[in-house]
């Protein structure tokens, strides 16, 4: 007897002293401190702050020109670079300068849940469905180098090509004394820099009486092409003065129609581009121009200001031109007066 009532008092010392201290109820372990294999569940929300940077991460898409030259190569290389730096998934694909695989490729990329695409048309014209597919999927565009006829974008970066055609053009006729025959050479037809650079190149003509364009050749940014129509000119115009070469590119063919005529030094060349063999050329006599770019620091400035437009919304302006150079024979590099007066790529806004 007193054996149980030694026991009954015990029991109830123990729930006076378990209703005076404060535990959490057995029936909720959840608040109880959590032991190394309950650490998982009881930090989810640590779990989910930690991934939160991976769903803030930009996808870019990029409908880019073929590989095919220094200044395209530097560009996509100028916007790869910046892309990483800056944490932005980059999804990267080739043109190949034609039109209906790029509209393909921006199917494509449209389909993969991109923030921004960045284009560089193929074709002026043919690109404006692409450039219309993404305005109604309310993802914002941005053109380089190559822009578009239609469609909404926010803005166009690149070289003013049509400043580098009237001052480049410009150059030739200095140097050949403001008279004779003079041609120009550049690349694909239909292509707005290339008729940027067509427009302003008659333009700058029409202000010398005495200068005669004797033949603007679409060469298709191809050496080949471009000495078989220097040599058509040479044989129908043995009296030609100079040339401005939109792209270096072209300007070994052009060199070697030169030389096979002994007329190399004597026919004035501008040439656009500064990579090895033009400053080569240059330095031999063989060209007395050649317009610099900086087209790596150009893909890294589009690639930033996408960036910054979808992390905080600014927005760039419509018309982003690079500053270009002339490198001359004296060892001058004064910068091209630009932007040519009186022209706008987009004139009604």
């Amino acid at each position: 007897m007193k054996k149980y009532l030694f026991l009954t008092v015990l029991v109830s010392l123990a729930l006076v002293l378990s209703a005076c201290t404060p535990q959490a109820p057995a029936a909720q372990p959840e608040a109880a401190e959590p032991t190394a294999a309950e650490a998982p569940a009881t930090e989810a929300p640590a779990t989910e702050e930690a991934a939160a940077p991976e769903s803030d991460e930009f996808v870019i898409g990029f409908s880019g020109a073929a590989l095919l030259d220094e200044f395209q190569i530097s560009l996509a290389n100028g916007i790869k670079d910046e892309a990483e730096e800056l944490g932005v998934k980059l999804i990267h694909v080739e043109n190949d300068n034609d039109p209906v695989k790029q509209a393909s490729d921006i199917e494509d990329l449209l389909a993969q849940d991109i923030d921004l695409l960045i284009i560089t048309a193929a074709s002026a014209d043919a690109i404006v469905p692409s450039v219309e597919k993404a305005n109604e999927m309310n993802i914002p565009v941005m053109m380089v180098d190559q822009g578009s006829n239609g469609g909404e974008f926010i803005s166009h970066n690149g070289n003013d090509n049509y400043c580098m055609g009237y001052r480049g053009m410009e150059y030739v006729i200095e140097m050949i004394g403001d008279k004779g025959k003079v041609m120009h050479i550049t690349g694909v037809p239909g292509t707005m820099i290339v008729n940027w650079n067509a427009d302003a190149v008659k333009s700058m003509v029409a202000q010398h009486p005495n200068v005669t364009l004797v033949e603007q050749s679409f060469a298709n940014w191809d050496a080949q092409q471009a000495q078989a129509k220097t040599e058509d000119v040479l044989t129908a115009h043995p009296d030609l003065a100079g040339i401005y070469i939109h792209s270096e590119v072209m300007t070994p063919g052009v060199i070697q129609a030169l030389k096979a005529r002994d007329l190399l030094g004597k026919v004035k060349i501008v040439s656009g581009g500064f990579d090895t063999g033009s400053q080569e050329w240059l330095k031999n006599g063989e060209i007395q121009g050649a317009i610099q770019w900086d087209s790596y620091e150009g893909g890294r400035k589009t690639l930033k200001s996408a960036y910054d437009y979808l992390k905080d919304g600014t927005v760039p302006p419509k018309w982003n031109p690079w500053v270009v150079y002339i490198n001359l024979a004296g060892g001058e590099k004064p910068a091209l007066d630009c932007p040519a007066p009186d022209w706008s790529p987009f004139p009604s806004e």
